[in-house]
């Protein structure tokens, strides 16, 4: 191995990130000074004059890091022998997984049936974590885990999902996976905001509706940059809200630069009659 190509490389991956953080501080810093302030005490008495509620947001988090990941490379002699299952790699980390004989499942609305089956049929389907179901489409979307922090998947870094498929009849008759690796911390504990403040991110851009619930508040971690198969993630908020005639949105706000993230899953759809 040559070592000072080698050292070469991961200085200069590391001077592009430090240069790409500090350009998006300065721009949420901008973006910030153009927002009204509003404290605690105010926030909390816009959102009692709109009628948005909430109860037992997280108060137990208030540091996280940068974190990075490598997109994993297959190789098929690594996967298990399965006699119903037929591997195909689309790229090096892109994997499709095709049932011979499908799979019925009890049921394509109950999250706890889908997760049952990527626990037992998909590679180590036990990283994953239920992201989406799309019964129009006939699909279930799984984005990866690390630890206890569920690595949001989106349309600009296609990887750590697994998609599943299934017919008319309810049988799961192929998947598709993508998976990341080697996760990794490379800067020191951030502060993040508070739940409270990312509220406040939220209302001051109008996206919380009159007489609306804040369901749930939880910390994940969205994509930031990628760097050829090195992928940077941020500490990112996941905001659910269930609006006054009871449909559920759900928001992603940067948990270090307050920025709302917009995304969502964008892979090609595949249909079985």
């Amino acid at each position: 191995m040559d070592w000072n190509k080698t050292k070469s490389i991961f200085i200069g991956v590391f001077l592009i990130l430090n240069i790409f953080l500090y350009s998006q501080y300065l721009k949420a810093y901008s973006e910030a000074q153009k927002v009204q302030p509003l404290g605690q005490n105010d926030i909390e008495e816009r959102l009692k004059e709109e009628g948005i509620t909430y109860a037992g947001l997280p108060n137990n988090i208030e540091k996280a890091p940068y974190i990075s990941a490598k997109v994993k490379t297959y190789s098929l002699d690594e996967l298990p022998t399965n006699n119903n299952q037929q591997y195909q790699l689309i790229s090096d980390s892109e994997l499709v997984v095709t049932f011979k004989e499908p799979i019925k499942l009890i049921s394509t609305k109950q999250p706890t049936t889908l997760k049952d089956f990527v626990r037992q049929y998909v590679y180590e389907g036990t990283s994953f974590e239920l992201w989406e179901i799309n019964e129009e489409l006939r699909t279930a979307t799984f984005s990866q885990r690390f630890n206890e922090y569920t690595l949001y998947y989106n349309k600009y870094s296609k990887n750590g999902y697994v998609k599943i498929h299934w017919n008319a009849n309810g049988e799961v008759f192929m998947y598709e996976q993508s998976m990341l690796e080697k996760v990794e911390v490379i800067e020191q504990q951030k502060v993040i905001l508070s739940p409270l403040q990312i509220l406040r991110v939220l209302y001051t851009k109008n996206l919380l509706k009159t007489d609306s619930h804040i369901a749930s508040m939880r910390l994940g971690y969205s994509t930031l940059m990628q760097l050829t198969q090195t992928q940077v993630f941020t500490p990112t908020w996941e905001v659910r809200v269930r609006t006054a005639e009871g449909e559920e949105e759900q928001y992603f706000v940067n948990a270090i630069q307050g920025k709302v993230i917009e995304f969502k899953p964008d892979i090609e759809e595949v249909v079985e009659e």
